[in-house]
């Protein structure tokens, strides 16, 4: 009985583990195509009103794929629009595929939009039935 009690906690850890380990690990059935997000970050997380950005997507690919859909978007204004919106389809090569975007924060006052604070900038990574995102936090202030 004891012994039973103990690997089922074992077990149900273990699948606990995985299941958080493999949140951005995507398979593509009957295939051998495995994507991750490795990495998404910013050169910093304190930003002011028109200070250069530097934000990194990093991907992870089995193989060489064609045609993936990547999507950055964040930084939502008062009207909620995002004042980060980045749209494009590119080609992986198997390993790792680092992508960089630069930016200027926008400013924290009049006609720009947005207010001061903790803003969410996402990266989606989609390819087939396969679709990855990561999400991260940045302050703005004035």
């Amino acid at each position: 009985m004891r012994l039973e009690l103990i690997l089922g906690i074992s077990a149900i850890l273990i699948l606990s583990i995985l299941i958080i380990n493999s949140a951005h690990i995507s398979i593509v059935p009957n295939s051998s195509l495995e994507l991750n997000i490795e990495s998404f970050s910013t050169d910093k997380q304190l930003y002011h009103s028109n200070e250069p950005m530097n934000i990194t997507l990093e991907i992870s690919s089995s193989k060489k794929i064609d045609n993936v859909t990547l999507n950055v978007l964040g930084i939502k204004d008062r009207r909620n629009n995002y004042r980060i919106s980045r749209l494009e389809t590119v080609n992986l090569t198997g390993g790792i595929n680092i992508f960089t975007y630069s930016y200027t924060t926008p400013s924290c006052y009049g006609c720009a939009g947005i207010d001061a604070g903790i803003h969410d900038i996402t990266a989606i990574v989609s390819y087939q039935e396969i679709n990855l995102n990561s999400t991260i936090k940045i302050d703005i202030q004035s």
